[in-house]
């Protein structure tokens, strides 16, 4: 019996529809000899009837490969540039609409000081502060408006609540006309499972305190004490029993100077002798360059959501071209640019948190 005839390995192109049909059709075939087209690139694959077939491998397209790598850098690299622009736009890189001065107090009568001190119509005071007392248990404070501020002298103080009926305290405490109340603290062993709170009213005139408990997890809060400069004396009671006496310490603020826009004097005298001259200190601001800084931080918020959403979404959108790329038909040159560009997100990465520590994001 003679051998059977074998034909040539078949050689079939991307876009061979099936594999039949004469030899002479298939692409990158040399008809005659069945020798694939030099030309060509072509993978070789054995088929379901255990033969060996030459497949034409589909051309390198770069400009599929600039797409895969070029759309995910451009979602990395814009928000380094997004931060930057940030970064110039920061108002604190411009204080110009921020001012201190210093006003030189002169003294008058006794410890008595003043100064002439005017504002234009475009600033407003942000900010005051005067030298620390002597005493560790005196502060000054300042509170301000636009047109006007107030100075202040916070002493501490202590005083003895006496139980006086049952579970009731009480105490003598009154003010000077220029003294408010200022705060308050209760010793930590009053309770084990409960807080006070001291809460100023009518603008120090008076105040009441608050008891706060927890239990089964539920806050419950009752008023256990209250006092005012009318009648001088201070009640206390949270139907516990605290030995004959306890003490309490607490805060009186002692207005000691202010000004007003329209006097355009600033007073002070808190009792003590700081010299001829002493220094006060106070901050202005611009009102419509403050405004325009305002305006300034709502982009700066805007361009840092914006660069946090392309950050995040830059690696999905490489990952996403890597699936498609490689899965498509056409497409490795898309997959291999978006392998490249996922590869490089580390170092992008890196170099932007430099520029975000650098501009204090």
């Amino acid at each position: 019996m003679s051998d059977e005839y074998e034909p040539d390995s078949p050689i079939i192109s991307a876009d061979t529809p099936s594999l039949t049909g004469s030899p002479t059709t298939l692409s990158g075939v040399d008809a005659l000899s069945g020798v694939p087209d030099a030309s060509a690139e072509y993978k070789y694959v054995t088929g379901p009837d255990g033969q060996m077939y030459a497949v034409e491998q589909p051309p390198f397209i770069w400009k599929k490969f600039y797409i895969g790598l070029g759309v995910p850098l451009f979602l990395m690299i814009l928000p380094l540039i997004l931060m930057m622009i940030a970064q110039s736009m920061d108002p604190w890189n411009n204080d110009d609409s921020w001012e201190t001065t210093n006003i030189d107090m002169e003294r008058g009568d006794g410890t008595s000081y003043t100064a002439n001190f005017s504002l234009s119509a475009e600033r407003h005071i942000a900010g005051c502060w005067v030298q620390e007392s002597e005493s560790q248990n005196a502060r000054y404070i300042c509170e301000e408006d636009e047109s006007m501020m107030t100075l202040y002298l916070s002493t501490d103080h202590k005083i003895d609540l006496v139980l006086v009926n049952g579970t009731a305290y009480s105490a003598n405490l009154t003010l000077d006309e220029n003294e408010s109340f200022d705060w308050c603290n209760l010793p930590y062993w009053l309770s084990e499972d409960a807080w006070y709170e001291c809460r100023a009213q009518s603008g120090g005139e008076s105040f009441i305190i608050i008891k706060e408990t927890w239990e089964d997890d539920s806050e419950t809060r009752e008023q256990v004490g209250h006092w005012n400069t009318s009648e001088g004396v201070l009640h206390f009671d949270d139907a516990e029993d605290h030995d004959s006496e306890f003490e309490m310490e607490f805060g009186v603020r002692e207005t000691v100077g202010g000004w007003t826009q329209q006097a355009g004097i600033v007073h002070y005298d808190d009792g003590e002798d700081h010299g001829t001259t002493f220094d006060l200190h106070v901050e202005t601001y611009d009102r419509e360059a403050m405004e325009g800084e305002d305006d300034t931080y709502a982009t700066m918020e805007a361009l840092s959501v914006i660069s946090t959403l392309m950050c995040m979404a830059a690696p999905l959108a490489a990952i996403g071209m890597i699936i498609y790329g490689f899965a498509a038909s056409g497409g490795k040159a898309m997959g291999i640019g978006a392998t490249v560009a996922i590869v490089s997100y580390p170092v992008i990465g890196f170099f932007g948190c430099m520029v975000a520590l650098s501009g204090g994001f």
